[in-house]
């Protein structure tokens, strides 16, 4: 018996050490910054924790005393509590991974959040009522709900497996394995654990699921995030001199000279606020990085100033900033706005109204460019549509994607077209 005791705990520990592997990786030069990372860290922390908390169980398993049995109360909290932990973040790093967006991400982290509160309530309510576990004299003891705490990762696990035979074509065939082995080697090391209580294979199970990630997914995915990162940098230039068109450049030097001889005042402040817009983007041609929204932010009040000067009561804009605090690509926030007015309501003769708004929904930044035009689709019949227009959304779109792991969705029609940014709060930080 002390043997077998002694031989888990050594499990637990070289259990703990496997996990310690990925943190360190992703902990050097920062790369817990990108979001994905940050679940998978997130992953990898939840696990040494949840085997941590299992550890007095092999500790104290006869006549615990009464500090020892507080002990083993407060360890089992912290092992099925860090186990809901480990399913949350991996569901969050396998939908980005997946590129799960729109209303399939949310109806499924719901589910997950579900799940994770039903696995969490119960171990905290345990020591009161044995819905999990309770401990004796003769140690910990499984509690009558104990059932729950198994079905819960089942019903996550076999939820991942589904993902991934849905989203299987956005995999390589590797990939797929791996993810399958993921899942199958945790969930089979829990299904033996619930029959046959003795030995600690849950946990070296998950701790090596995690170094086959490690190994065959995620060292792939830094490469590939590499290789998407130099091109974006060879694109953006190409993106940078899509947001200065000429025409606009034209058209802002005519509307100052304009305003040189009929209100010099404004003529002064035009020339500013073109000053300003010039310099954003000479700015953003230097950077690599997500910028504060404010910033970008600021740099699109430029851009609206000119137009508002040379197209008057025709164009009209609107501000509901509710939430600043993230980050967005920069040059992110300019070509969305200024196809909402080219390419929307100044295609109406009596003009109209850009809406600008921006609200905190859970973890997520969302920012809404709204416009009362004509709609997308007969913009694009219209003569005078830019062929930068269509480029430049979609670099927006992957920008979003790969720099902060935000999200873009378009409704359009003839009332107008909505444009709505879903960014997470963290992202870029």
């Amino acid at each position: 018996m002390e043997q077998m005791i002694t031989a888990n705990i050594a499990l637990d520990i070289f259990s703990i050490v496997l996990s310690l592997i990925p943190v360190v990786y992703l902990l050097s030069c920062q790369r817990y910054r990108q979001p994905m990372n940050r679940h998978f860290l997130g992953i990898c922390v939840s696990n040494i924790f949840m085997i941590l908390g299992d550890i007095p169980d092999w500790l104290f398993q006869e006549a615990p005393s009464a500090p020892e049995k507080a002990i083993l109360n407060a360890s089992s909290i912290l092992f099925y509590t860090a186990s809901a932990f480990v399913l949350y973040f991996f569901a969050r790093y396998i939908y980005d991974y997946l590129e799960i967006s729109g209303r399939a991400r949310k109806l499924l982290l719901t589910a997950i959040r579900v799940l994770w509160s039903i696995q969490v309530f119960f171990a905290a309510i345990s020591p009161f009522t044995g819905a999990f576990f309770y401990v004796t004299d003769d140690g910990y003891q499984r509690g009558r709900l104990f059932i729950i705490s198994q079905l819960v990762p089942l019903s996550c696990y076999l939820l991942f497996s589904a993902l991934v035979i849905v989203y299987r074509r956005r995999l390589t065939r590797r990939e797929a394995v791996f993810f399958l082995l993921y899942i199958f080697v945790p969930l089979g090391g829990g299904a033996a654990q619930m029959f046959l209580r003795g030995i600690a294979v849950v946990n070296i199970g998950v701790s090596l699921a995690l170094l086959f990630i490690l190994v065959n997914i995620q060292f792939e995915y830094e490469i590939d995030l590499q290789r998407k990162e130099q091109e974006l940098a060879e694109r953006h230039i190409d993106i940078m001199l899509s947001q200065i068109q000429p025409h606009f450049l034209y058209n802002a030097l005519g509307t100052i000279a304009y305003l040189c001889r009929h209100d010099p005042l404004k003529a002064e402040k035009a020339t500013e606020e073109f000053a300003r817009f010039l310099r954003g983007n000479m700015d953003s041609l230097k950077k690599r990085d997500p910028v504060p929204f404010e910033k970008e932010l600021n740099h699109v009040r430029n851009y609206l100033y000119l137009e508002q000067q040379r197209f008057q009561e025709r164009l009209r804009v609107e501000y509901d900033i509710g939430t600043k605090d993230f980050y967005i690509p920069p040059l992110s926030l300019q070509p969305l706005v200024e196809n909402a007015v080219r390419h929307g309501i100044l295609h109406r003769k009596e003009g109209g109204t850009v809406i600008i708004r921006t609200v905190e929904d859970g973890e997520d930044a969302v920012v809404t460019i709204a416009d009362d035009g004509i709609g997308m689709e007969k913009a694009r019949d219209a003569p005078n549509l830019g062929t930068h227009t269509g480029i430049a959304i979609e670099n927006v779109r992957s920008r979003l994607r790969i720099m902060v792991g935000g999200s873009m969705e378009i409704q359009s029609s003839d009332e107008g077209t909505v444009i709505t940014l879903r960014i997470p709060l963290m992202g870029g930080i």
